[in-house]
């Protein structure tokens, strides 16, 4: 039998659909806007995949400082 699925484990679900979903309707809508040659509204299409993608970078670095924060306390408490 599978244990249950934590809470922090189903908001990283819903956090990662999210931006996986906005990720795909703004690439879409960006393919839409090439080719009707609209190139201003492709222009910020493109701009809001790179703020997309800047917000999830800076997600994943604070996840990898909070997980390496965590385990260096976890080492330091194992330690003592």
């Amino acid at each position: 039998m599978m244990s249950p699925v934590s809470s922090d484990d189903l908001n990283a679900i819903k956090h990662i659909n999210y931006v996986s979903n906005d990720i795909h309707d703004t690439t879409d809508s960006l393919y839409e806007d090439l080719m009707d040659r609209d190139h201003e509204r492709a222009k910020v299409k493109a701009k809001k995949i790179i703020n997309i993608m800047h917000e999830l970078i800076k997600s994943l670095s604070d996840e990898v400082w909070s997980y390496k924060r965590n385990t260096e306390v976890k080492k330091i408490t194992s330690i003592t």
